[in-house]
């Protein structure tokens, strides 16, 4: 097949912009690693920006499909728009579909969403004092942006200990983001991320990973955790996780319920912790989860079971199943 490889390369950042404007957008080293598996795959793989020109692009590219890694440009639809415009066009796309990804970017729509069957932590989106005090919560509490991924906006020390900081914290996010500002309670417990990938009754446990902090205090995964040259000295990334297989089955349990209630296509990333009682909580949902080579975290907890071809060649054979399944049905 003929592949559109849709993705958003990073800009160059003006003055007064924050420093992770692009910590979601995709460098060279990925794209390259996502091309170079599809043509090893026996694919042509294409880079294709997906910005104003990306109709256009597509249209006269003839492509066969798209394996859709972009964020898009704007707010909480952003990575919405480059898969809404493939179906506008009629051409399949990998991962999930423009309602999915809308939902999953705005943390406090998603939390409603799974809340029905897979617990979330007391918080709320706020935009004034009153709405903060309102929301009686319990704190320590974590401050963030309410529709930005790969800890966007959660910099610094973005744990709040009582309400004055913690609007503080609002007040910082909105002025430097512009943004909605999500607020909730602290969970105490060990951070496990989970991969999903597949459709329908096939979608199979890819691997999970434990967040072990190396550091005393609440612990967060901020921006400039990530971007440390130093990371190792901060965090462990523990794949497998070593947890009691009760645990390891109840996390699995809650990322299969939160699938199925935002809808969830081809390949997904769950974060959770757990809470004082043990119970799994939902953070938060990416339907476009990072594939870096030797980096992202579905990277690291399939290396020893798959290769890097292996990982993004099931995510197309995925999506490829699920479009004969949607031509004869």
């Amino acid at each position: 097949m003929k592949l559109a490889v849709l993705y958003s390369p990073p800009g160059a950042l003006l003055p007064g912009d924050p420093i992770d404007k692009y910590a979601e957008h995709d460098g060279d080293e990925t794209i390259q690693g996502v091309c170079g598996a599809l043509e090893r795959l026996g694919h042509v793989a294409v880079p294709v920006i997906a910005d104003r020109r990306l109709p256009w692009r597509l249209d006269e590219g003839g492509f066969d499909a798209a394996f859709n890694i972009a964020e898009g440009e704007g707010r909480r639809c952003r990575e919405a728009v480059p898969a809404a415009v493939c179906e506008l066009l009629g051409l399949p796309y990998t991962h999930s579909d423009p309602l999915t990804l809308a939902v999953c970017l705005d943390k406090d729509v998603a939390r409603r969403l799974v809340a029905s069957e897979v617990l979330v932590a007391r918080g709320g989106v706020v935009r004034s004092r009153d709405q903060l005090a309102a929301l009686g919560l319990v704190y320590p509490v974590i401050v963030k942006p309410n529709d930005e991924g790969s800890s966007k906006g959660i910099r610094g020390t973005p744990v709040a200990m009582d309400e004055g900081s913690a609007w503080e914290k609002v007040c910082w996010l909105i002025e430097t983001y512009g943004c909605p500002v999500l607020v909730e309670e602290m969970i105490p417990g060990v951070e496990v991320t989970v991969g999903l990938r597949g459709n329908g009754d096939a979608v199979e446990l890819l691997g999970m990973a434990e967040m072990v902090p190396l550091q005393p205090g609440p612990f967060v995964y901020t921006h400039e955790l990530k971007t440390d040259p130093n990371f190792g000295e901060y965090l462990q990334i523990r794949t497998p996780p070593q947890l009691p297989n009760a645990q390891l089955q109840a996390f699995e349990a809650a990322a299969r319920a939160a699938w199925r209630l935002l809808g969830c296509r081809d390949v997904a990333r769950f974060d959770l912790r757990l809470n004082a009682e043990g119970v799994p909580v939902f953070m938060e949902c990416n339907p476009i989860p990072g594939i870096k080579p030797g980096w992202s975290d579905l990277v690291l907890m399939t290396r020893d079971r798959m290769t890097y071809d292996e990982l993004v060649g099931g995510v197309l054979a995925a999506a490829q199943r699920r479009w004969e399944i949607s031509k004869s049905s």
